[in-house]
Protein backbone atom coordinates (compact mmCIF):
# COMPACT_ATOMS: atom_id res chain seq x y z
CA UNK A 1 0.00 0.00 0.00
CA UNK A 2 2.83 2.18 0.74
CA UNK A 3 4.45 1.62 -2.87
CA UNK A 4 1.28 2.56 -3.94
CA UNK A 5 0.48 5.85 -2.19
CA UNK A 6 4.21 7.45 -2.91
CA UNK A 7 4.31 7.76 -6.32
CA UNK A 8 1.01 9.58 -6.16
CA UNK A 9 2.21 11.53 -2.95
CA UNK A 10 5.43 12.72 -5.23
CA UNK A 11 3.46 13.20 -8.20
CA UNK A 12 0.56 15.24 -7.16
CA UNK A 13 3.89 17.89 -4.96
CA UNK A 14 5.31 17.96 -8.77
CA UNK A 15 2.58 18.69 -10.97
CA UNK A 16 1.94 22.04 -9.56
CA UNK A 17 5.97 23.32 -9.79
CA UNK A 18 5.71 21.83 -13.23
CA UNK A 19 2.66 23.75 -13.58
CA UNK A 20 4.51 27.32 -12.55
CA UNK A 21 7.21 26.84 -14.46
CA UNK A 22 5.01 26.20 -17.69
CA UNK A 23 3.28 29.08 -16.75
CA UNK A 24 6.41 31.56 -16.36
CA UNK A 25 7.22 30.16 -19.81
CA UNK A 26 4.61 30.94 -21.36
CA UNK A 27 4.34 34.59 -19.49
CA UNK A 28 8.06 34.96 -21.35
CA UNK A 29 6.90 33.74 -24.85
CA UNK A 30 3.82 35.78 -24.99
CA UNK A 31 5.67 38.82 -23.97
CA UNK A 32 8.17 38.06 -26.75
CA UNK A 33 5.18 37.10 -29.14
CA UNK A 34 4.16 40.23 -28.13
CA UNK A 35 0.68 38.41 -27.70
CA UNK A 36 0.35 39.84 -23.88
CA UNK A 37 0.66 43.26 -25.67
CA UNK A 38 -2.21 42.74 -27.94
CA UNK A 39 -4.66 41.24 -25.26
CA UNK A 40 -4.29 44.19 -22.91
CA UNK A 41 -4.72 46.45 -26.06
CA UNK A 42 -8.11 44.65 -27.29
CA UNK A 43 -9.17 44.90 -23.56
CA UNK A 44 -8.57 48.80 -23.63
CA UNK A 45 -10.09 49.44 -27.07
CA UNK A 46 -13.15 47.04 -26.15
CA UNK A 47 -13.98 49.50 -23.14
CA UNK A 48 -13.14 53.00 -24.83
CA UNK A 49 -15.50 50.95 -27.59
CA UNK A 50 -18.35 50.02 -24.94
CA UNK A 51 -18.26 54.02 -23.30
CA UNK A 52 -18.55 55.17 -26.72
CA UNK A 53 -21.74 52.87 -27.68
CA UNK A 54 -23.17 53.90 -23.90
CA UNK A 55 -22.86 57.21 -24.35
CA UNK A 56 -24.70 57.61 -27.39
CA UNK A 57 -27.59 55.48 -26.72
CA UNK A 58 -27.58 57.40 -22.95
CA UNK A 59 -27.65 60.88 -25.54
CA UNK A 60 -30.19 59.18 -27.90
CA UNK A 61 -32.36 58.34 -24.84
CA UNK A 62 -31.91 61.86 -23.15
CA UNK A 63 -32.71 63.59 -25.77
CA UNK A 64 -36.34 62.17 -26.35
CA UNK A 65 -36.92 62.31 -22.74
CA UNK A 66 -35.96 65.90 -21.93
CA UNK A 67 -35.25 65.35 -18.33
CA UNK A 68 -34.10 67.42 -15.86
CA UNK A 69 -30.57 68.45 -14.55
CA UNK A 70 -30.75 66.35 -11.63
CA UNK A 71 -32.30 63.04 -13.19
CA UNK A 72 -29.73 63.66 -16.14
CA UNK A 73 -26.77 63.83 -13.90
CA UNK A 74 -28.07 60.44 -11.68
CA UNK A 75 -28.47 59.40 -15.06
CA UNK A 76 -25.00 59.54 -16.03
CA UNK A 77 -23.62 58.33 -12.71
CA UNK A 78 -25.48 55.22 -12.59
CA UNK A 79 -24.76 54.10 -16.33
CA UNK A 80 -21.19 55.14 -15.80
CA UNK A 81 -21.24 52.66 -12.79
CA UNK A 82 -23.15 50.30 -14.95
CA UNK A 83 -20.79 50.58 -17.72
CA UNK A 84 -17.68 50.30 -15.11
CA UNK A 85 -19.01 47.00 -13.54
CA UNK A 86 -19.58 45.73 -17.18
CA UNK A 87 -15.99 46.21 -18.24
CA UNK A 88 -13.69 42.98 -17.72
CA UNK A 89 -10.97 44.41 -14.97
CA UNK A 90 -8.27 41.65 -16.67
CA UNK A 91 -4.84 41.09 -15.05
CA UNK A 92 -1.63 40.66 -17.33
CA UNK A 93 -1.78 37.52 -14.88
CA UNK A 94 -5.24 35.73 -15.30
CA UNK A 95 -4.29 36.76 -19.21
CA UNK A 96 -1.60 34.51 -18.97
CA UNK A 97 -3.24 31.83 -16.30
CA UNK A 98 -6.54 31.32 -18.80
CA UNK A 99 -3.50 31.51 -22.11
CA UNK A 100 -1.41 28.58 -20.79
CA UNK A 101 -4.64 26.75 -19.68
CA UNK A 102 -5.10 26.36 -23.44
CA UNK A 103 -1.76 26.65 -25.00
CA UNK A 104 0.75 25.20 -22.91
CA UNK A 105 -0.45 21.42 -23.06
CA UNK A 106 0.41 21.88 -26.75
CA UNK A 107 3.82 21.89 -26.07
CA UNK A 108 6.31 20.35 -23.64
CA UNK A 109 9.14 22.19 -21.51
CA UNK A 110 12.08 22.00 -24.49
CA UNK A 111 9.46 23.01 -26.85
CA UNK A 112 8.56 26.39 -24.91
CA UNK A 113 12.33 26.71 -24.43
CA UNK A 114 12.76 26.60 -28.12
CA UNK A 115 9.94 28.63 -28.65
CA UNK A 116 11.17 31.33 -26.74
CA UNK A 117 14.45 31.44 -27.96
CA UNK A 118 13.14 32.14 -31.35
CA UNK A 119 11.15 34.71 -30.45
CA UNK A 120 13.95 36.53 -27.90
CA UNK A 121 16.12 36.28 -30.91
CA UNK A 122 16.54 39.00 -32.92
CA UNK A 123 15.14 37.28 -36.22
CA UNK A 124 12.15 36.33 -33.52
CA UNK A 125 11.86 39.62 -32.62
CA UNK A 126 12.09 41.10 -36.30
CA UNK A 127 9.06 38.72 -36.92
CA UNK A 128 6.94 40.15 -34.45
CA UNK A 129 7.72 43.68 -35.68
CA UNK A 130 6.83 43.00 -39.10
CA UNK A 131 3.64 41.22 -38.22
CA UNK A 132 2.45 44.34 -36.05
CA UNK A 133 3.09 46.57 -39.05
CA UNK A 134 1.54 44.22 -41.33
CA UNK A 135 -1.80 44.30 -39.40
CA UNK A 136 -1.74 47.75 -39.30
CA UNK A 137 -1.18 47.95 -43.20
CA UNK A 138 -3.31 44.87 -43.65
CA UNK A 139 -6.53 47.08 -42.05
Amino acid sequence: MKSFIVPILLFTLFTPSVSADNTAKIEELMRAQGVLEMWQQQIKMGEVESKKQADKMLEQFMSQLSPSKEFTDRFNKASKKFIEKLQGNWTAKEIVAVWAKYYGPKFTEPELDQLIEFYTSDIGQKEVQAGKVAVVEFT
